[in-house]
C-alpha cells in the first residue's frame, strides 16, 4: 500500500480520530440537543393539553352563561305575568268594590227620594 502512497497507520489513526470525534460530539452536542428537544416537545404537549382544557372550560362557561340568561329571561317573564295577573285581580276587586258602593249609593238615594215623595 505504500506504493500507492497510503499509510495504514495514518488511516488507522484517522479512523480512531473520527470515532473519537463522533463519541465526543454525541456526548457534547447530540444528547443535550435531543434532551432539549424532548423537553420542548413535552412542554408543547402540556401547553396543548392546557389549551384544550381552557377551551373546554370556556365552552362550559358559555353554556352556563346561556343557561343563566335563559333562566333570568324566563323568571322575568314569569314575574311580569304574575304582576299582570295580580294587577288585573286588584283592578277587578277595586271595580267590584266601586260598583257595589255605587249601587249602595244609588239604592240609598232612591230610598231617600221615595221617602221624600211619601213625606210630601
Amino acid at each position: 500500500m505504500e506504493k500507492l502512497g497510503i499509510d495504514p497507520l495514518l488511516i488507522a489513526v484517522q479512523i480512531i480520530n473520527f470515532v473519537l470525534l463522533l463519541i465526543i460530539l454525541r456526548k457534547v452536542l447530540y444528547k443535550p440537543i435531543l434532551t432539549t428537544m424532548a423537553n420542548r416537545q413535552k412542554e408543547l404537549a402540556e401547553i396543548e393539553k392546557k389549551s384544550v382544557e381552557v377551551d373546554r372550560a370556556l365552552s362550559d362557561l358559555k353554556k352556563r352563561e346561556k343557561e343563566i340568561l335563559t333562566n333570568a329571561q324566563n323568571e322575568k317573564r314569569d314575574l311580569i305575568l304574575a304582576a299582570k295577573r295580580d294587577a288585573e285581580a286588584e283592578r277587578k276587586k277595586i271595580l267590584d268594590k266601586a260598583n257595589n258602593q255605587a249601587k249602595e249609593i244609588l239604592s240609598g238615594t232612591r230610598a231617600q227620594i221615595e221617602r221624600d215623595k211619601k213625606a210630601k
